[in-house]
């Protein structure tokens, strides 16, 4: 029996938090869409591999970790040259590519820039545009294998909330103790986006052709550590739903508190496709052995030397070709953040841990309470995240264009290692 699929697509909830499903928070009120996704398989242990946009997707579009692919953080210009993707395999391949997003410019510079474009062109804000377009993108040619993206913003930032009257600041409710009644909004605006545009999607969609991974690309905060995300690796920024159709298999068997990573969907769409690629990655096919993924630890990457937010408005107007590396426009290297810092966290699903770089500060959490537990050594966890940097087989990428910072950092961890004296 022939498995092989031949039709893609990969939906992507900015800030969209684990507990802004009614699978994991029964009180969010989706009815429509857990009657289209009750034959979805549910990841419980899901993990990007950064709390920004930009470090995010370039992860789940190649596989790599953001040490190996370049974009640490969201501010970083480009990735490092010579990295495959998603877009460009399935493209050479014969797919047809699509993909559309509600705020195309958040991927500016990045290699696969050029695949992704406004969901509706016609409108002058996207969060009051059409979906007719890409539904009819969609559905024709219906017989051609395609590939396809989108990226939905609605759940970022403001929550849909921008002109409503006599709005409260949610932030300051969160440290007022009324973080229930701030997350009301942020549900109201996830359950927008999952009930009515998901639902409209997947409904005009024939499941047993498709395979379908939903995803957040990292998580909100709203706790006194973190309002938002990008500045901190809380696990309310880090975990995120996993919900995946797969035509011809049926549920997929994620392991039970087994950790499950954002560039195990690389390996995993690869192997649908039966496309076959020279990948050395740290990503796992979530249809292959059970047992690789027991015992494991994954990680997520925090850096914030070049700031948190996204790349400035004068660095978005800018010609690619003046972009000459990773960090510098016309050879002139962006101003570093005085505040930045680099943060890592390694988790195997039941707890993480989590480390500043800079001062050694470290925390370890149980992933299912929040709870903080104690650490007797943690150079046990240092041992695990230094051994994954040192075994990349991406590691030389490092080498084509690195900061004084950020060699400082890559020296410490080898002589840490005992590799160098």
């Amino acid at each position: 029996m022939d498995n092989r699929v031949e039709k893609f697509l990969l939906i992507s909830i900015d800030c969209w938090r684990y507990d802004a499903l009614s699978r994991t928070n029964p009180t969010l009120c989706t009815p429509k869409f857990d009657l289209v996704t009750q034959d979805f398989s549910f990841a419980d242990r899901f993990f990007v591999t950064a709390p920004a946009t930009r470090p995010s997707h370039t992860s789940l579009f190649t596989g790599l970790y953001p040490f190996e692919h370049g974009l640490y953080g969201q501010t970083y210009l480009k990735m490092f040259d010579q990295i495959q993707n998603l877009f460009q395999i399935f493209d050479q391949a014969g797919y047809r590519t699509l993909a559309r997003s509600q705020r195309p410019d958040v991927f500016r510079f990045l290699d696969f820039e050029s695949y992704i474009t406004l969901l509706d062109p016609n409108a002058k804000q996207q969060h009051l545009g059409s979906l007719e377009n890409f539904l009819e993108a969609l559905k024709s040619p219906e017989e051609s294998p395609q590939f396809c993206f989108l990226h939905l913003w609605y759940t970022h930032g403001g929550y849909g909330m921008g002109g409503v009257r006599s709005s409260p600041n949610l932030q300051q409710l969160v440290h007022q103790g009324k973080t229930e009644e701030a997350l009301q909004f942020y549900y109201a605006a996830a359950t927008h986006v999952l009930e009515f545009m998901l639902v409209e999607i997947l409904k005009s969609l024939p499941l047993d052709e498709w395979a379908i991974f939903i995803f957040g690309d990292h998580g909100e905060g709203f706790c006194d550590e973190v309002m938002a995300h990008g500045d901190n690796l809380h696990q309310n920024v880090i975990r995120v739903p996993l919900l995946v159709n797969i035509p011809k298999i049926g549920q997929l068997v994620f392991p039970e508190d087994a950790p499950v990573s954002m560039i195990d969907l690389f390996p995993t769409i690869l192997n649908l496709a039966e496309l076959n690629i020279n990948y050395n990655g740290y990503g796992r096919d979530l249809l292959g052995d059970p047992g690789e993924f027991q015992d494991r630890w994954v990680l997520t990457e925090l850096d914030s030397l070049y700031g948190v937010g996204f790349l400035k408005p004068s660095n978005l107007e800018t010609a690619h070709n003046r972009i000459t590396s990773r960090l510098k426009i016309d050879d002139q290297e962006i101003p570093m953040d005085p505040k930045g810092r680099r943060l890592w966290t390694m988790t195997n699903g039941k707890i993480f841990y989590r480390e500043n770089e800079q001062d050694g500060d470290y925390i370890v959490r149980d992933v299912a309470s929040g709870i903080d537990l104690p650490c007797e050594d943690p150079a046990t966890f240092k041992l695990k995240y230094d051994e994954l940097l040192i075994n990349s087989r991406y590691q030389h990428f490092q080498h084509q264009e690195t900061s004084n910072e950020e060699a400082e950092i890559l020296e410490n961890r080898l002589r840490n290692l005992g590799y160098i004296d």
